[in-house]
């Protein structure tokens, strides 16, 4: 990382910081909160860093991308986020229903600052393809090409249909990782199963990644704390590496 770069993260980070402390303050310290050094902070740091931005960094970026990148990459980054988000609502509303006292009420705190998030970034998102991208696609694209692509987007499913599932739970550890790389290779392309286990499996994902790079899903249902669910899909015939 550069110095200009490094300098950059570190300004992008500290007005994350000082914009976070002030949403706490409001949501749950109403007491402490400020809210002339909020619009003092917004007004006068935060709206001029977004406009500088657009007079010198885009303008240098953009041909940039052209030349080097991929002018949808932000719009894959904010679905990432989405799917990140949709991953944790589904952890905090399994929290609510199997919890109670204390633990219910964080969970169900919890589940709206999720949604209150989630909902700014979807609507941003759709603000984003409706003034940009849907104009071109509309303007370039051939109708016929543009009915296939509604269709396909329409029929897309993002999770295979679960053929079977595996629960490890009362499977010696030295047996789960053969059981589960040979139902994996019994799949036929656009299956998937599902994986039941009693912690967080992150060491087969990346065993997976290592093995089936591009070839499978991973697809959260529930994360924890006791009952961790996965459905595991295969995407494209391959071996393993």
């Amino acid at each position: 990382m550069s110095s200009v770069q490094e300098a950059m993260h570190d300004h992008h980070q500290a007005m994350v910081n000082t914009l976070d402390q002030h949403v706490a303050d409001l949501t749950s310290a109403p007491e402490a909160a400020n809210p002339a050094a909020l619009v003092e902070f917004l007004q006068h740091e935060l709206l001029p860093h977004a406009k500088g931005e657009e007079a010198y960094l885009y303008p240098a970026v953009d041909p940039l991308i052209k030349a080097h990148g991929s002018a949808t990459a932000t719009m894959s980054i904010d679905h990432t986020y989405i799917e990140r988000y949709i991953a944790q609502i589904t952890t905090a509303v399994q929290a609510i229903r199997t919890q109670t006292g204390t633990a219910q009420a964080a969970a169900t705190e919890e589940l709206k600052r999720l949604a209150l998030q989630l909902q700014a970034i979807f609507h941003l998102h759709l603000e984003k393809e409706e003034a940009v991208y849907l104009p071109l696609f509309n303007a370039h694209v051939p109708a016929e090409e543009q009915q296939r692509v509604l269709d396909a987007m329409h029929a897309y499913d993002a999770q295979p249909p679960v053929q079977q599932t595996i629960d490890v739970r009362q499977i010696p550890p030295p047996q789960r990782h053969p059981l589960i790389f040979n139902t994996f290779a019994a799949l036929k392309v656009g299956e998937s199963f599902r994986l039941i286990n009693d912690h967080d499996p992150k060491p087969l994902f990346y065993q997976f990644k290592y093995e089936y790079e591009g070839l499978f899903t991973w697809d959260y249902i529930e994360r924890g704390p006791e009952v961790w669910q996965v459905n595991i899909g295969k995407t494209a015939a391959g071996q393993p590496v």
